[in-house]
């Protein structure tokens, strides 16, 4: 399913539901914003920075203003430490 909204989004289609409102993101992980928990997933896959704005059509600047605010939330220091936190509140 993500695979899917994230090829409709490089067409450049509208994906419903992409973005969560305020009470769904209160039970979205860590409390990233739905495009937080996106490019968190893209890092947590091993893609680079500009690998990552280049699927979501944004700059490298912005992925790197998410990345500070994922990087707070998660208490990470690293982009390893991303995967890491990811994938244990995955299991």
């Amino acid at each position: 399913m993500a695979q899917a909204q994230r090829e409709r989004r490089r067409l450049g289609v509208r994906v419903p539901g992409s973005r969560l409102s305020a009470t769904d993101r209160a039970g979205a992980p860590f409390g990233l914003s739905g495009r937080e928990t996106e490019v968190a997933q893209l890092v947590a896959d091993g893609f680079t920075n500009q690998q990552i704005a280049e699927s979501l059509f944004l700059s490298v600047r912005t992925i790197e203003t998410h990345l500070s605010r994922i990087f707070a939330k998660l208490g990470a220091t690293s982009r390893v430490g991303v995967g890491a936190t990811l994938r244990d509140r995955s299991e």
